[in-house]
């Protein structure tokens, strides 16, 4: 309850008197726990960060294709987001507040989901899967990407009709990895070190949302 509060109205607007009446407790009880207020919020952003970037980090370190870690990475999130949508607005409004929790998140937390990414990456850029785009960037075109999707995806049917939220999460994987991926599914079957420059159009792209929503 006390994350769904900082959630809807961040730190500065719940009080621990409010924790204490939507969750039954006293404010003595939550002060045997917690030094202060900021301390309780501290605990549960880290408690709601921490799963998905230990998450992250163990599909980095798997030994399967990169293709494949891309595509459970950004399950991770879209799975984080579904099973607790108050913790992942709790974690954004921190971000859009300037807290200076937010910092300390990205010190210990982001930065360690930012490395994993990156493995991945660097090593699908040198198996020549994924584009030499700079590998320490993309992570944080990755992340951005889909916590985007995910915080706009309820106004995706206000855009297009043809489109929801539900459609669009279930392609993310597939999308994200399609804009990184250095050659189509036709040009994989060649053999090693022949190299085919072509590129997917945006037709194709589409296409291969629609399958990927299909399934």
């Amino acid at each position: 309850m006390a994350e769904a509060l900082f959630a809807e109205r961040g730190f500065d607007g719940t009080s621990i008197r409010e924790i204490a009446e939507h969750t039954g407790a006293t404010k003595a009880l939550i002060y045997h726990y917690y030094d202060s207020k900021e301390a309780l919020y501290q605990t549960l952003l880290e408690d709601a960060v921490s799963g998905v970037v230990t998450q992250i980090e163990a599909i980095a370190a798997d030994e399967t294709e990169p293709e494949t870690q891309i595509r459970a990475v950004v399950q991770v999130f879209i799975d984080a987001y579904y099973d607790a949508p108050h913790r992942f607005q709790m974690v954004q409004r921190t971000i859009d507040d300037h807290h200076a929790i937010a910092a300390v998140l990205a010190e210990r937390w982001f930065s360690r989901a930012h490395r994993a990414v990156q493995d991945i990456v660097a090593r699908g850029v040198h198996q020549g899967d994924l584009k030499p785009l700079p590998v320490q960037m993309v992570p944080l075109a990755i992340i951005g990407l889909v916590i985007h999707t995910l915080r706009g995806q309820k106004l995706v049917g206000h855009m297009d009709p043809k489109l929801s939220g539900e459609r669009v999460l279930t392609a993310l994987p597939d999308l994200v990895l399609a804009l990184l991926t250095a050659e189509s599914d036709q040009t994989k079957t060649k053999p090693r070190g022949v190299r085919v420059s072509r590129k997917r159009t945006p037709g194709q792209l589409t296409r291969t949302a629609g399958s990927a929503s299909a399934g």
